[in-house]
This record gives C-alpha cells, structure tokens and sequence, in this order.
C-alpha cells in the first residue's frame, strides 16, 4: 500500500517470517471469532432447553469466563493487525454497518439467535477497530494514565446519571443495541452473578488501551492479563454492592494502569493529582452504591 492507504495490509518490509505474521494475526483473529459465535450458541437460551440442569452452571460459568478471554484476546490481535489508519477506519465502518444490518435482521425475524450474535460479534469488532484509531492521540507513556481516569469519571456519571442512565431508563432496548450480550447471563442456575451485558464503549476503551501499550512498547502480554482478571472481577462486585450497572471503565483503566506502573514517572504533584483523581472517581461509585440501596431500604 502506498502512504495515501490504498490497501488493507501495509507493504512487506522483508523476510518470511515477517511476512507471514500478519496472516497468522489474520487467521487467529478468525479462530478467535470463530470462537466468539460458538460460545454464544452454548450460552444461549437453547442451553436451558437441550442440558440438563446440572450441567446449566458449568456452562453459564464456562462460557462467561470464554466470553472474556476470547474478547481480551481479539482486542490483542485487532491492535496488532499492521493496518494504515483508513484501512482500519474502512473496516470499522464496514463492521459498524454489518452490525446494524445483522440487528435489523434480527428484530425482523423474531430475535433470531444467529443474527443477534452476528450483531454482537460485528458490533465488538468495529468498536476496536475504533478504539485503535483513537489511540493515536496517546502520544506518551504519561497520557495513559490521565485518559484512564478521565474515561472512568465519565463512565461513572453517564452510567448514574447522565446519557446512558437516562437511556436505560427510558429505552433499555436501545442501551441492548449498543452493547454485547455475554453468553450463559440468562441461565439462572448460575452460582454466581454473571456480565450480562458488555457495551460498545467498553470494548472501544479496550482497543485504545491495548493499541497505545503495544504501540509505546509498555507491558503488553500483562495489559492483556489484567484486562481478562479486571473483567472476571466484575461479577464479584455485583454479588457485594446489588447495582445494577457498573461503569466498566473504572475496571478497565485500574487494570491497565496497574499493568503498566512501571512505566509512568510522574513528579510529586502529578502523583497527588492522580490520587484525588482516583478518589473521586471512588466517591462517585460509593454514592451511586448509597442510592441505589436508600432506594431499596
């Protein structure tokens, strides 16, 4: 491809090997959604009517947990797909499109279970490749972590009060549309809370953060770790506050700060600024917890 980005594939720089890496991202980018849409068939209501109810939890819990690694692992590879900037914009778009195509055509033949997951599968795709687009506004390792913050602040307020609240509210089938259904959420024989839904926003984050660590040489592999442990955590903070939504960003941001803290230097003051950045967003989760249980009492 020439610099103008005529192309999808940035041009070969030399050797097989190198040559060869970007068709294996390709090819376990497709496993990896392969994977997505099987784990959807398992956990989908269809379980509850083929399995046995003894095998219901194993296969919420089996298929919550593969929903989560086979997600970090397809934000990896999309970040490392070595795409110019319109090839990943063209793809973002045309995944966007196919969600909303899939979405239409699920809503017109009755929830058809194949075009909602399809929906889901293209939605996640184009908010990475988004996402990655985004990253390149983190010019340095410092950023990373300003951005983070900022982005849970925000995640905080709109999910209590602001936009998507006030959606939720108001047209919860919407907020449906914007988000990825986690499969085996419906089962209830699970022994634990489970995702039930992750949203466009989330994924979106997830491919800025891991394009911008790989991108400034930071702690790839362990960004990857973190995010998968981060959203694992999320079912065990439902259990402890009853909430009924939780702002993933505030996960995902700690997780990925935590990963890469060895690679931020901030001076003195920058660390205080962050601190009370930090407790902020903290205070916001703890009143939104207040309410929610002033509500219930």
């Amino acid at each position: 491809m020439s610099e103008n980005g005529d192309s999808l594939m940035q041009p070969e720089q030399g050797g097989a090997e190198r040559a060869d890496a970007p068709r294996r991202t390709w090819h376990l980018l497709g496993l990896a959604a392969a994977g997505f849409f099987l784990l959807g068939v398992i956990g989908g209501e269809a379980a509850r009517i083929i399995l046995p109810p003894a095998l219901l939890a194993f296969v919420a819990i089996g298929t919550g947990v593969g929903f989560v690694a086979v997600s970090v692992a397809m934000v990896g590879l999309i970040a490392r797909l070595p795409l110019y900037w319109k090839a990943r914009l063209q793809l973002a778009v045309a995944f966007g499109i196919g969600s909303a195509a899939a979405r239409v055509g699920a809503v017109l033949l009755s929830r058809n279970m194949f075009l909602e997951l399809m929906g889901d599968l293209c939605l996640f795709i184009a908010a990475a490749f988004f996402g990655v687009l985004a990253s390149r506004i983190i010019r340095e390792r410092n950023i990373l972590v300003p951005v983070a913050f900022a982005a849970a602040a925000v995640d905080t307020f709109g999910v209590y009060w602001g936009p998507v609240a006030e959606i939720a509210r108001r047209a919860p089938h919407l907020v449906r549309q914007l988000s990825a259904a986690v499969p085996g959420s419906n089962i209830p024989e699970a022994p634990i809370p489970q995702l039930g839904y992750v949203g466009v926003g989330d994924f979106l984050f997830m491919g800025l953060f891991v394009a911008a660590v790989f991108r400034l040489g930071m702690n790839g592999r362990g960004t990857l770790w973190a995010l998968f442990v981060a959203f694992l955590a999320v079912p065990g903070v439902f259990a402890v506050t009853h909430l009924p939504a939780l702002p993933g960003l505030v996960f995902l941001g700690l997780a990925v700060v935590a990963a890469n803290w060895r690679y931020f230097s901030f001076s003195r003051a920058e660390k205080f600024a962050l601190l009370y950045a930090a407790l902020a967003v903290a205070a916001l989760i703890a009143l939104a917890w207040g309410i929610e249980h002033m509500l219930r009492g």
